[in-house]
Parts: C-alpha cells; sequence; structure tokens
C-alpha cells in the first residue's frame, strides 16, 4: 500500500519523544508501506511554510535515547478558521506532498493544533487522516491511564530525591531541602517523589497543585520535622496555589501562547521563607531536567512510547481520523496495557488532575497507592553504556 505520511513533535520534549518516532517508522517498515515518510521541521512549522524534510524509512537516524526533540518543536496557538491563511497554507503544503496521514506528537495543546488540522483537512475535502500520538511529563492527558515520557521523567525524580535525601544524611545535622519539580496543573510528577519509600527515604512532605498550599501550615510543619529530626526533605510542584488559586511563585508572569502562566522558582521562595525563622534550608529545582533525563531512561516508557505510535498509525490505516491514541491499563497483574484511540476534541485543552485517592487526609504528602500505580511506569533500565550521546 502506498502511504505518504507526516509527523512531527510539539510542545516540551519528553526523554522518550524520539522513540515515538522510531516506533512509527518500525511500524510504516514492518506493514510494507511504500511512499514518502515526511518530518516537519519545528512542529507545525513545516506544515505553514510549506517545507518538509523526507526521512529514510530504512535508514532513520539514531534517536532512541536521545533527549529533546529532534525535529525541533514549535508551542503556536493555530487560528482555528478553516479558511484562514494558516488553514490554507497547511493545506497547500499536504497537497504538495501527497501526504496521506499527518501524526502530530505532543500533549494537550498540541492535540488542539491536532483537532485543527483534521477540521481543516474535513472543511477542504480531503481524504487525509490526522492521528495525534501522546506525550507529556506531566501525565495529564484525558482519556490515559498514562503517557509516554511520564515514566522516565517520574524515574528521575525520585532517583533525585533519593540523592539530595542520602546526600543530606552525611551531616548529623541537615536542612530542608525543597525540590521543586515540574508540573503546572497537575501534581503526579511530584507524587512521582513517593516512589523514594521503596529505599525508605520517602519525602516528609509532598505538595501538589491539587491541594491550596497555605505557607504559615508549611513553615510550621517544616519547623516542627527539622527539630524532631535534624533534617527535612520536601518536594513542590511548581504549580501548588493558594485557596484563591494564586501561584505561589507569583515572581512571573509571563504566559506561553495557549495563555498558561510560565511558572517555576517556588523552592527558592519557600526555602527563602523557611532561612528567615533561622533554619538552613535549600531550595532544588530539577527544572527542564525532569523532561530531558534520557541518560535514565524506563524501559516501559520507551517500549509504550514506540507502541502508541506504531498504534496511530495502524488507526490511521482503518480509516481513523481527529483521533489520539490513549494508553489503557489491564486490571490486575502482572502489569499490561492495551491501546485505544478516542476524539481529538475530548481530549485537547483538557487537563487530568492527580485523583485526591492518591493524596493524604492533611493534603501535604502521598499515599502509599501512588506506588502501586506508578512503579510499573520507571521500570527497566534502557540506556546502553556505549550510546554514543553520552560521555
Amino acid at each position: 500500500m502506498n502511504a505518504n505520511i507526516v509527523y512531527f513533535q510539539s510542545g516540551g520534549p519528553t526523554a522518550v519523544i524520539n522513540a515515538s518516532f522510531l516506533g512509527l517508522i518500525e511500524a510504516y517498515r514492518k506493514l510494507n508501506l511504500k511512499g514518502h515518510v515526511y518530518i516537519s521541521r519545528y512542529g507545525v512549522d513545516g506544515l505553514l511554510n510549506g517545507e518538509l524534510e523526507e526521512v529514510d524509512p530504512a535508514n532513520p537516524p539514531k534517536l532512541e535515547y536521545r533527549p529533546g526533540s529532534y525535529f525541533g518543536s514549535l508551542r503556536l496557538k493555530l487560528d482555528p478558521n478553516p479558511r484562514g491563511p494558516q488553514a490554507e497554507a497547511i493545506i497547500a503544503t499536504i497537497k504538495k506532498y501527497g501526504i496521506d496521514f499527518v501524526f502530530p506528537n505532543g500533549g494537550n495543546d498540541s492535540m488542539d493544533t491536532t483537532s485543527k488540522i483534521a477540521s481543516f483537512v474535513k472543511e477542504h475535502n480531503l481524504s487525509t487522516r490526522v492521528v495525534g500520538i501522546p506525550k507529556t511529563v506531566d501525565n495529564d492527558l484525558y482519556g490515559c491511564d498514562h503517557t509516554p515520557g511520564f515514566g522516565t521523567a517520574a524515574k528521575y525524580v525520585a532517583n533525585a530525591v533519593l540523592a539530595v535525601a542520602m546526600d543530606d544524611l552525611t551531616y548529623q545535622k541537615g536542612r530542608v531541602n525543597i525540590i521543586e519539580t515540574m508540573g503546572r496543573d497537575s501534581g503526579f510528577l511530584a507524587a512521582s517523589a513517593r516512589l523514594a519509600a521503596l529505599k525508605g527515604l520517602a519525602p516528609d512532605y509532598i505538595y501538589v497543585p491539587e491541594i491550596p498550599f497555605e505557607i504559615p501550615l508549611f513553615l510550621q510543619k517544616c519547623k516542627k520535622t527539622y527539630q524532631e529530626k535534624g533534617r527535612c526533605l520536601v518536594v513542590v510542584s511548581e504549580g501548588i496555589r493558594d485557596k484563591e488559586g494564586t501561584l505561589i511563585a507569583t515572581a512571573s508572569s509571563r504566559q506561553d501562547e495557549f495563555g498558561h502562566s510560565q511558572v517555576g522558582g517556588v523552592s527558592s521562595y519557600l526555602a527563602s521563607l523557611i532561612e528567615k525563622e533561622g533554619i538552613k534550608a535549600r531550595g532544588i529545582e530539577l527544572s527542564v531536567l525532569n523532561r530531558a533525563s534520557s541518560f535514565f531512561p524506563s524501559l516501559t516508557d520507551i517500549e509504550e512510547a514506540k507502541a502508541s505510535a506504531a498504534y496511530a498509525l495502524e488507526a490511521a490505516l482503518r480509516g481513523e481520523t481527529a483521533r489520539m491514541v490513549c494508553i489503557k491499563r489491564k486490571v490486575g497483574l502482572p502489569y499490561q496495557v492495551d491501546y485505544e484511540t478516542r476524539d481529538i476534541k475530548e481530549i485537547a485543552n483538557q487537563v487530568v488532575y492527580l485523583p485526591r485517592t492518591y493524596i493524604n487526609k492533611e493534603g501535604d504528602n502521598i499515599l502509599d497507592a501512588f506506588i502501586d500505580y506508578c512503579a510499573p511506569l520507571i521500570k527497566g533500565n534502557a540506556m546502553p553504556l556505549d550510546d554514543n550521546w553520552l560521555l
């Protein structure tokens, strides 16, 4: 069967987004498809400017463990007008290259782009099919048990917590360490710090955006724990908010193309408040390492990233369009998953929050039930020691 496809990466990178591309290419070869495989460089930009880059499916670049979006990314909110200049430019590119299938690889906002491209295609009466491939370290895509990218990010967070905890144990009396994870709206990444309990070094407190954050109560708890133990380990999501919904880290009022606040720096702010109480404290912002930690990949994550992309191709071949692939966990043990697609309109711009059932009654820590959910996602050490991008 002849099939010309275009793939692009969108939004923030993950440690396994490039593995998704390889999964798509491997499926293309396995299904013995003929035609052309194109890349839209820097997200949807290639489709907008009419310049796509061809990739030889028999000889793709070595990307399985490479961090970052190899083909470039872009945060751009498309004009929804199916007859507007952006829509016309994208349709012109699809016609120019004879594209049969479009595969955007991204998260919530990227699925907004996916939905719009699907609507443009429909408005112009083209047979091109559009299927989204999931990606986000935040683990907040609607309809998914979890998302490619989260497992490796969670593995990094858990091991970073272990490293900080062990470092602090060097001293008879330590300090208050406050580790800040990504997670503007959802607390899954911060919650993954609970995995450190598997090594007996769980954080004393974990704060997530789903629970209003009270600074006086936080200070009181940290002081009490420090006085009792001589140290205190705290993990916070960058997006924690007060009861009015105001970000605790309010130093930045910047917003991205989709109107989301650009957060970060809350750990340093909270550490400064602790130090005003006469206690040594340190803010540790994991920042971009949350998503770029492909030197510490989860084998499960890489395998599921590949499988999600392969399923997207299979769905498109079945005639599906305006859909996104979702991972579904099978009931029972051992851990297994299935794949399905959902209407892209259900997913675009939606946010899934960390369930309250994973958060303790006081709202300052994560229950062990989350370990049962998250532990299978970080299994396996995928990185070969001789991979060519590592030192």
